[in-house]
């Protein structure tokens, strides 16, 4: 042991001084309590320890070594205070803890009571930390924990230290376990109520044991902190008081940072709060904090307990925050993959492994079969544009034919250059007859020079004025012309009006022939291909305005909205018979039809129906006009969407059977692994009857039971050892 100050030799007992039998050698420390003496057994021939009850602030010995009152009034303060010493004696004694000094006996003599404690042999750890400080953290903590076990049981008694310091915890010099010495200042968890009987140590005890608040465990835990935050950096902490008037302390956060870890600093200056109502209330919640990052340090049971506590949770403390955890923790479960159970996971990655691959292929065959179907569509519903402007130009070119050859009949121009009314008659008997013949001829009229009908198989035209119409104007000046679906302005009869000039013998324009074709002829051919009723036909003039739709609301719609000169040109020749056109925009179908100088075809989503669609168009020869044949994706692929869900029929089919047979293979690997959880836990319980597991396989789960129940043997037998 490291020398003492040598004691007041009028107080101590001199050396060789037998005490039944055991003989003192000399005094191995004094405190405010009393005087520790290094003695011997002389039947044992054996060192001890013994503590005598001599507390020197109020006591003295007599010349015949015996122990009295320095005063009368000290009477009851100093029976009390050996009442006390000798209640503690007896309870010390029961303790029988490798961490704690043992009391071997208690005896009273000389009218004061002794202590005689096994002697620990090595140094204390104010001497022994500085030259032993390369085992760092770790070291530390392994020497801790035991010696924080052998105080929970002096707790765990009812009793408190309240000298903790570095020169009471001894290095035993064969196996260096901190063994906890001195309990000359032990007491029960009472609060003091004599202040004058309080000893403490500056710099190692709370407020408390200043006689300013009730004492507890928190006041031992006070006294570890300053110990830890000692054996940092060489330097106690300042005193309580000097604490609660305000005297700042470097936490040990900073003083120790870069050395010891975050969790260890942070229990030192935990268990270092001024206030003891913020610091840890026993040594098992400081100690979870203390060794955070050193679980093989502590104790079997409680490692795997704390496994499932958070260190934080403990230090916080509070209800409505563990509660928000809890809350959080459940909701993570609950959607994060990991914490699914494992038949559920090992289930849906069966699933997923072998649907997934039927999903995905099916999935590319049906995407690459509908994007095949509709290049067969477009292609298909071109070749039918195609096909129908053809035949509306044939039409065309027929009706044009007709116009030309009744703008160059001589009986027309014989007529116009002198009229009469007998003349009049026959050229209206011709024209009836020729509407009469040509079902696609609506109306027949031959005009004068002013635009004026002057003979007409349609009575209501009969002097009739249309020099308006572009189409008699473009006649008038010598011109053959051929106009776009025009509504009459008598009948309200949609139609094509073909216009042709009629010349004298010098060749000069004395009128015009003008022939109406029926828009009916027209869409006859348009609406031949709605044999198939997923096909819609339609047609746009020049303007990008419908001519002809099966839906009527859609009539002298344009695909977008016209420029402002294209509205004036409709207004001004009356072709619809309304000022406004209303606007569809459809861009991507205006953008492909508009001027389309041949035939192609456009997918796109349609404002009008909301659907998406795929159109062929191509344009009419001899005409601005252009043909669209539209069809909606859905119909197209609607015998496809048949199959694809016939498909996923099939597969929920299989998928159940599957999910069967793999909750089955699942459950096969997940209980195995339940027992061995059981199994944990009752390790953790430190049942290790119950934490044996039964093998039934000689898989690699069987092989992992069997090393799990040769490990539980092991665990025991150690912590056997332990304890």
């Amino acid at each position: 042991p490291a020398p003492t100050p040598a004691p007041d030799s009028a107080i101590a007992l001199p050396e060789g001084f037998r005490l039944h039998e055991y003989r003192i050698e000399r005094v191995l420390g004094q405190g405010g309590f009393g005087i520790t003496y290094l003695a011997t057994d002389v039947n044992l021939h054996a060192r001890v320890a013994i503590k005598e009850y001599l507390p020197a602030e109020i006591a003295w010995r007599d010349g015949d070594h015996s122990v009295a009152p320095r005063a009368a009034q000290h009477g009851d303060r100093y029976r009390s205070g050996l009442d006390s010493f000798l209640v503690e004696a007896r309870t010390l004694a029961t303790f029988r803890h490798p961490n704690i000094v043992r009391v071997a006996r208690f005896f009273e003599a000389h009218r004061t009571a002794y202590m005689v404690l096994e002697y620990e042999r090595g140094s204390p750890l104010r001497h022994w930390w500085p030259a032993n400080r390369q085992i760092g953290e770790r070291g530390l903590v392994e020497r801790l924990q035991p010696l924080l076990d052998g105080l929970s049981a002096v707790h765990q008694a009812g009793f408190l230290h309240r000298d903790i310091k570095p020169d009471n915890i001894q290095v035993r010099e064969d196996d260096g376990r901190f063994v906890l010495l001195d309990f000359g200042s032990a007491g029960q968890t009472v609060a003091l109520a004599d202040q004058d009987a309080v000893i403490v140590t500056p710099g190692f005890a709370p407020i408390e044991q200043y006689g300013l608040g009730e004492q507890g465990a928190w006041t031992d835990l006070y006294a570890l902190g300053a110990t830890l935050y000692w054996a940092l950096g060489g330097q106690k902490p300042p005193d309580a008081e000097s604490r609660a008037a305000g005297v700042p302390m470097r936490p040990a956060t900073e003083l120790g940072a870069g050395v010891f870890g975050e969790a260890f600093l942070k229990a030192i200056d935990w268990a270092l709060q001024p206030d003891a109502a913020l610091r840890p209330r026993s040594i098992a919640q400081w100690r979870e904090q203390l060794f955070a990052d050193h679980l093989a340090s502590i104790g079997l049971k409680e490692a795997l307990q704390r496994g499932e506590a958070s260190a934080d949770d403990t230090v916080t403390g509070a209800p409505r925050a563990r509660v928000a955890r809890q809350l959080a923790s459940r909701w993570r479960a609950t959607v994060s993959l990991p914490d699914w159970p494992l038949a559920l996971k090992l289930t849906l990655a069966m699933l997923v492994t072998a649907l997934l691959p039927m999903l995905v292929t099916a999935f590319y065959n049906l995407d690459g079969s509908r994007r095949a179907l509709q290049a067969s569509q477009l292609r298909t519903a071109e070749l039918l544009a195609h096909n129908t402007a053809g035949r509306l130009s044939q039409l065309l070119g027929d009706s044009a034919k007709l116009a030309r050859a009744l703008g160059t009949d001589a009986d027309f121009a014989q007529w116009l250059a002198r009229p009469d009314e007998a003349g009049k008659e026959a050229l209206r008997a011709k024209l009836l007859a020729l509407a009469q013949a040509n079902a696609d001829i609506h109306l027949v009229m031959v005009m004068d020079t002013g635009g004026t009908t002057l003979v007409s198989n349609d009575p209501a035209t009969m002097g009739r004025n249309f020099r308006f119409r572009q189409y008699f104007q473009e006649a008038a000046a010598g011109r053959p012309f051929v106009s776009g679906v025009v509504v009459g302005a008598v009948a309200g009869a949609a139609g094509v009006f073909f216009a042709e000039p009629v010349r004298n013998a010098q060749g000069q324009v004395i009128g015009a022939v003008v022939l109406r074709i029926r828009a009916s002829s027209f869409a006859a051919i348009l609406d031949e291909v709605r044999h198939d009723a997923n096909l819609t036909p339609f047609l746009i003039d020049g303007d990008g305005v419908i001519v002809h739709h099966p839906r009527e609301d859609l009539l002298y719609q344009s695909l977008m909205p016209l420029t402002p000169a294209a509205l004036e040109r409709v207004r001004a020749d009356q072709r619809f018979r309304r000022d406004r056109i209303a606007s569809l925009d459809e861009p991507v179908l205006a953008a492909a039809m508009l001027g389309a100088k041949q035939a192609g075809h456009v997918a796109y989503r349609s404002a009008a129906r909301g659907v998406d669609e795929i159109a062929g168009f191509a344009p009419v020869p001899q005409h601005d006009w252009v043909v669209g044949i539209s069809e909606s994706r859905a119909s197209f692929e609607a015998p496809l969407d048949k199959l694809y869900r016939q498909l996923l029929w099939s597969v929920a089919i299989a998928g159940v059977v599957f999910s069967a047979l793999a909750l089955r293979f699942g459950r096969s690997i997940v209980r195995p692994i339940q027992a061995l959880t059981t199994g944990a836990h009752a390790l953790k319980s430190g049942d290790f009857e119950r934490a044996h597991v039964d093998v039934k396989g000689r898989d690699e789960l069987g092989q992992l039971a069997r090393t799990f129940n040769v490990m539980v043997d092991v665990l025991r037998q150690r912590e056997r050892e332990r304890r």
